[in-house]
């Protein structure tokens, strides 16, 4: 990592102590000596670390999910119409926790930068937890009891609460995608510990791709939904097709395995 014209780097031979935390961590500004700067490279790779967490969860979400429900309920249906309809399935915990967090992320992870990307983010983020707190109509012959909420509300206001939220979620991942996308392709090829394998050129497409995948899949739900084509399917495989789309894009730009392993060494994708 390249601090003020200086190549900082630390390594996993790093020793690890199990001594309880005594003394506080010098934070950014107060001077400029090594100690400060390593701390800072520690937080980069916490944060790279969990956005490549959220970009492995939405990039294995809908996967979990199918072959969880059949493994915990094997009388279940083999696939079920939406990955929203997991909420009444096994790996509804699963589902929640996972959104939940995506949106909990989503919300701080930019909170103090004033962009339009941030704004997006925090949309995003709150829409996330929205669909998780209301949750889609039960599937035909479903016995589970409705939620607190929708007693209160009504079971088909709160479903139409979570397809306006998940729609909003799903296009802020669209516009934040492409962002990432603008980001990458003005990077430089040249990094701190070596000259990037991919071309920036490569980086933008591939987010930008991820990008149109995700409006595409809006645009499949839409059309299938209007010209009742492939109903039965047709919300599973749009949200499959975003959340994958989604997971493979932060996935990657988490993955700077050359700030997260430490490693002067290894060469950047």
């Amino acid at each position: 990592m390249l601090v003020r014209g200086r190549i900082l780097t630390t390594t996993l031979e790093d020793p690890v102590s199990l001594l309880p935390e005594t003394k506080p961590p010098q934070r950014s500004g107060l001077d400029d000596d090594a100690a400060n700067e390593r701390f800072r490279l520690l937080y980069l790779r916490s944060f790279l670390l969990m956005r490549a967490i959220i970009g492995f969860i939405g990039l294995t979400l809908p996967v979990v999910l199918i072959v969880a429900d059949h493994l915990l309920g094997p009388s279940a249906p083999t696939v079920r119409s939406s990955l929203s309809s997991y909420y009444y399935s096994g790996t509804r915990d699963y589902f929640v926790g996972s959104l939940f967090a995506a949106g909990v992320f989503l919300i701080a992870y930019k909170m103090f930068e004033r962009s339009l990307s941030n704004l997006l983010s925090v949309v995003g983020g709150l829409a996330a937890i929205t669909v998780t707190l209301f949750p889609t109509q039960r599937p035909p012959g479903t016995a589970a009891a409705l939620t607190p909420i929708q007693q209160r509300l009504g079971e088909a206001t709160v479903s139409h609460v979570h397809y306006t939220a998940a729609s909003i979620f799903i296009v802020s991942l669209a516009i934040i995608t492409f962002s990432f996308g603008r980001q990458e392709g003005r990077r430089s090829q040249q990094r701190p510990s070596g000259r990037a394998r991919l071309s920036p050129s490569f980086w933008r497409w591939f987010h930008w791709l991820a990008g149109l995948a995700i409006l595409a899949s809006v645009g499949f739900i839409i059309f299938a939904e209007r010209e009742h084509f492939f109903t039965s399917y047709a919300l599973l495989v749009g949200e499959t097709v975003a959340l994958v789309a989604f997971g493979a894009s932060w996935l990657t730009k988490g993955l700077e395995l050359d700030v997260l392993l430490g490693r002067s060494d290894s060469t950047p994708m």
